[in-house]
């Protein structure tokens, strides 16, 4: 859609809405704006693991994907690659558009950070070309080192006619897996709809194209210099490796689900939070007619507490931590791995230190020394719901979870 069509569109749209209730001016115009809104959307993505802002980047490329519809072309360039990257985005965008869709993939050689499977990995990948920018020029040094480096990081999808953009994602993002989920990263996304293009908004996007155009056209085919970068690659003293895919956040985040109880956002989320809150309305009966001391929570709750991830049988004690309730003396507690497929925790006889019942309460667990203790130490605040909300209003950042029986639980960072 042209300028004049959307202006005239836009036009129309005012007409019509006076016409039918001249005295509403001010709400035509707030509607008038919300019919804007809907041709163009922009917003800014951060993310954080530490703060428990996990796999952002990779939900705003979806999204960004979502919102184009049925788009026909995806050109994505970044600065490097690794395969877990690649393979994490084949799985977010993985539907009939993607796999139709005409893809160009723009992939610097700089430093030899670019895994070569992941460049294999991108040219298999159905109708996919992959060309690299400054590839001739960089396989000239030794050290793999550019004239100039290549930093860009764009991922935008479109259609083949004009104005041909449908949305666009921008920011510091390369397609590595510590990028796209656990790293410190910040992206801004754009959007437009075909039927009503904010056609100004497109129009200053229109660089961006320009420059990819421009860029292609000057790039080494990956074929032209894949097997020589692979090689030089290999003879570096010291082969570099992305050391963002091996941050422990990211190896959370990528662990198997075949050896490990979770992984993915919560995994990292949970090694990260400061306080973990869990609603006690059920509490194991586990002392007959007096309160209750065990409480169950979801598999994996461990990592929180310091114990890794990986499977273990049921009926197993995981390990012990100290435990407090708050203006109490700390007390050994166990942690074990349920029956019911459920992490237990064991909590401090209640009526011998200040509270008459679990059951009923919220339960803060907060973190009182590094994560690298053993045995770690926590702090357990009995109280309600009033006050888990304020303790979220004065958090960095907060996660609300709900376990399968519908009981609530959350983080607070």
């Amino acid at each position: 859609m042209n300028a004049r069509v959307f202006m005239t569109a836009r036009a129309q749209y005012i007409r019509e809405a006076n016409t039918a209730n001249p005295s509403r001016t001010a709400h035509t115009r707030r509607d008038v704006a919300n019919f804007e809104d809907s041709c163009y959307q922009v917003a800014v993505h951060a993310q954080d693991s530490a703060i428990g802002r996990v796999g952002v980047v990779l939900k705003a490329i979806a999204h960004a994907a979502d919102r184009a519809g049925d788009y026909e072309c995806i050109d994505i360039a970044v600065a490097y690659a690794s395969a877990e990257g690649v393979r994490l985005l084949e799985n977010a965008l993985a539907g009939p558009s993607w796999a139709e869709a005409r893809k160009r993939f723009l992939v610097s050689l700089d430093f030899g950070f670019t895994q070569p499977k992941a460049l294999t990995r991108l040219t298999e990948i159905s109708r996919a070309e992959v060309r690299v920018p400054n590839g001739r020029e960089v396989l000239r040094s030794a050290a793999l080192q550019p004239q100039t480096a290549f930093h860009a990081k764009v991922y935008s999808f479109g259609v083949e006619e004009y104005p041909h953009l449908r949305a666009l994602v921008v920011g510091s993002a390369n397609l590595t897996a510590s990028a796209l989920s656990t790293g410190a990263e910040v992206v801004t996304s754009q959007t437009w709809k075909s039927y009503a293009t904010a056609w100004n908004d497109l129009r200053r996007a229109q660089p961006v194209l320009d420059w990819f155009e421009d860029t292609w056209e000057n790039a080494d085919a990956i074929d032209d210099v894949f097997d020589e970068y692979r090689q030089k690659r290999r003879a570096l003293k010291m082969p570099p490796r992305i050391q963002e895919e091996r941050t422990p956040a990211t190896r959370r985040y990528l662990a198997s689900l075949e050896d490990h109880e979770i992984s993915g956002d919560l995994s990292v989320q949970l090694a990260a939070a400061k306080e973990l809150w869990i609603h006690a309305s059920s509490m194991i009966r586990n002392r007959g007619d007096l309160p209750g001391s065990q409480i169950n929570t979801p598999r994996g709750t461990r990592v929180f507490f310091g114990f890794p991830s990986e499977k273990r049988s049921r009926n197993t004690t995981l390990g012990s931590i100290n435990l407090r309730v708050t203006g109490h003396a700390y007390h050994d507690r166990t942690l074990r791995f349920g029956d019911n497929g459920m992490d237990v925790i064991n909590l401090p006889i209640p009526e011998q230190n200040g509270v008459e019942t679990y059951l009923g309460t919220f339960l803060l667990f907060s973190r009182d020394s590094p994560e690298d203790e053993n045995p770690p130490y926590y702090t357990l605040t009995v109280t309600d719901a009033a006050g888990i909300d304020a303790k979220k209003a004065s958090a960095a950042n907060s996660v609300d979870l709900t376990m399968n029986g519908g009981r609530e639980y959350g983080l607070l960072f």
